[in-house]
């Protein structure tokens, strides 16, 4: 209890001290409250009340000083009982920055992300010097927010260096960080990403990280995605991407799981990767009128079993005011597949409300029984109110039902933006 208490007035203090710069003109920012619930049919009630605040100014030349303030509370409730399994308080990120006179040298602390790395967040220092016309290399370290729930914990600490390079026409990030937990290596690896314009057409997007496996000393490819578009004309758009992934292993921290539930110390295996290959066609038929399909392959290299996700779709906008839109999916999901349909009519009204309603039904077929089984159908309707420039408001109704059970949720939200 001590404990719990302790996080809500140290939430309260720093919400209270960055409350003031809202009314400054040059600081911008969010804040909202939501309140989701939802009841089924085996009379489980989940019911979810949050907050958010977000505040931040931007790095200019008028001011040395910029920062990010992104915090959220929330409690879940389960049937009248509060469970804890989420993080009640979270600091996403909290940080203040500061632009030397040169403009060469930036120093930001604080929770934040290396936005130069794959997926770094620390509770630390970052140093970002500037070497020449978009060229600068970058080191950070200190601690690391607990990779399981988000938390402040000393346990954890991190260390490492980045080099970016940022021209008209490209972008290049590469990078590397130790993080450590209780003094030994928890995860270690290098990561590189690169945005790039390729001609006035062609855009390649791509992203990687290649771990250090600290049993074998051996680098691993953990994560790999590349994405190419083609703009071979205003109406014609082609897209290819080739995905590879796997879960980052923690190889000190997770040891505390393993131990717990008796898991061998290869729970994660190393042949656990998957990889996704697809493309993606879009063509305007005309000025209110645009259709896509798409089709993805993907291969499970634990059991070598294959998926399929094939896509088509149609949207037609200004149809007697309202925009229609249709989907069908078929996925060929490794040991099952299902057929999907999706419809959504959308229409704006008086330039403040934007209504939808849409329904969604699937249908599943089991390899063994080599026929349709009934899928859920899903169906329900949202509304936007933009009040002023500064008020909005959100409703969202939504109703599942399949076989002998079906699902409502209501989601509601009032927002503050300035």
């Amino acid at each position: 209890m001590g404990n719990r208490m302790m996080k809500k007035t140290l939430f309260l203090i720093i919400v209270l001290i960055f409350t003031p710069l809202i009314y400054a003109e040059d600081i911008k920012g969010r804040f909202y409250v939501s309140d989701y619930f939802s009841h089924d049919s085996n009379h489980s009630d989940l019911h979810i009340l949050s907050s958010r605040l977000k505040l931040y100014r931007r790095e200019d030349e008028k001011s040395r000083f910029y920062f990010n303030l992104d915090g959220r509370i929330r409690e879940k409730i389960v049937n009248g009982d509060i469970h804890e399994d989420i993080p009640e308080y979270r600091f996403d990120e909290i940080w203040l920055g500061y632009k030397f006179p040169e403009q060469k040298l930036n120093l930001i602390i604080g929770r934040q992300y290396v936005n130069e790395m794959y997926n770094t967040h620390i509770d630390g220092l970052n140093a970002r010097y500037l070497l020449g016309k978009g060229l600068g290399v970058g080191i950070f370290g200190g601690l690391a927010p607990d990779k399981y729930d988000s938390s402040f914990n000393s346990k954890y600490k991190s260390a490492g260096i980045y080099g970016f390079l940022d021209q008209d026409k490209y972008q290049l990030n590469i990078g590397y960080e130790n993080l450590s937990y209780k003094g030994k290596t928890d995860r270690e690896y290098f990561s590189v990403r690169l945005n790039s314009d390729v001609s006035n057409r062609v855009r390649l997007n791509a992203l990687s990280s290649v771990s250090v496996n600290q049993e074998t000393n051996k680098f691993e490819v953990e994560n790999a995605n590349v994405n190419i578009s083609y703009a071979s004309s205003k109406a014609l758009h082609f897209q290819l991407f080739h995905d590879y992934y796997r879960a980052i292993k923690y190889f000190e921290s997770s040891k505390k799981f393993l131990d717990s539930f008796n898991i061998r110390d290869d729970y994660f295996l190393d042949t656990n990767s998957q990889t996704r290959t697809g493309a993606r066609v879009d063509y305007k038929l005309s000025k209110d009128l645009s259709a896509y399909v798409s089709a993805a392959y993907q291969n499970r290299k634990t059991d070598n079993k294959e998926a399929v996700r094939l896509t088509g779709g149609i949207r037609k906008y200004n149809f007697s005011g309202f925009d229609v839109s249709g989907r069908y999916t078929y996925i060929d999901n490794f040991t099952s597949g299902s057929s999907e349909f999706n419809v959504e009519v959308s229409r704006t009204f008086f330039d403040k409300f934007d209504a939808s309603v849409y329904a969604s039904h699937e249908q599943e077929k089991l390899d063994i029984e080599n026929g349709f089984t009934s899928g859920p159908l899903t169906y329900g309707t949202s509304l936007y109110w933009t009040i002023n420039r500064h008020y909005s408001a959100s409703l969202f109704v939504e109703r599942s039902e399949e076989n002998d059970y079906h699902n409502t949720a209501l989601f509601t939200q009032i927002g503050y933006r300035f």
